[in-house]
């Protein structure tokens, strides 16, 4: 076999690799992956399990809260939802409404978008918030055959500005 041919052969079969396992990780596959992930995090939270939330994160993980406060790295991540925990959301119940999107990026990473139902609270300051829906985009990385999380933000839903969204399915 001549050199030439023996790389045609080599890249041919990486790309059928690469087809083959595409064709395994259906979207149902990520999904339900998100899903697991998901629901694993609604009941740390639900339960104020701090370990099993943290236990979620990739060592790198970034996040940024619903204030737009950007914390870098596990260690911080996890200090600060404790924290927070103490100060205002234990007892403050989250519920999975949807996950509204599941992008697979190379590498078998994830972006999803999820919307929660969150309970009042009290903010550190005393404002009373009521309760609301927020949006949360997820980046879930492989680790193994689960997936874990290397970033997330959450945002606030303003109901009243959804009413003005120029592509909402409402308003077309």
């Amino acid at each position: 076999m001549h050199r030439r041919d023996a790389l045609v052969l080599g890249a041919t079969g990486a790309l059928a690799m690469t087809i083959g396992e595409a064709v395994a990780r259906t979207p149902d596959d990520l999904t339900g992956k998100v899903r697991h992930v998901v629901n694993l995090y609604a009941a740390a939270w639900n339960a104020a399990d701090m370990d099993a939330m943290a236990a979620l994160y990739t060592g790198d993980v970034h996040w940024v809260n619903i204030v737009g406060m950007h914390w870098r790295g596990k260690t911080a991540v996890d200090r600060a939802h404790r924290v927070f925990f103490e100060i205002m959301f234990k007892g403050v119940p989250l519920r999975l409404e949807e996950i509204e999107s599941v992008t697979p990026l190379p590498g078998g990473a994830v972006v999803a978008v999820v919307r929660w139902s969150v309970g009042a609270f009290r903010t550190p300051v005393g404002e009373q918030v009521p309760p609301s829906r927020d949006r949360m985009t997820l980046i879930l990385v492989p680790d193994g055959d689960r997936l874990r999380i290397a970033h997330g933000a959450n945002v606030q839903i303003d109901e009243m500005a959804q009413r003005s969204d120029p592509i909402s399915p409402a308003r077309e």
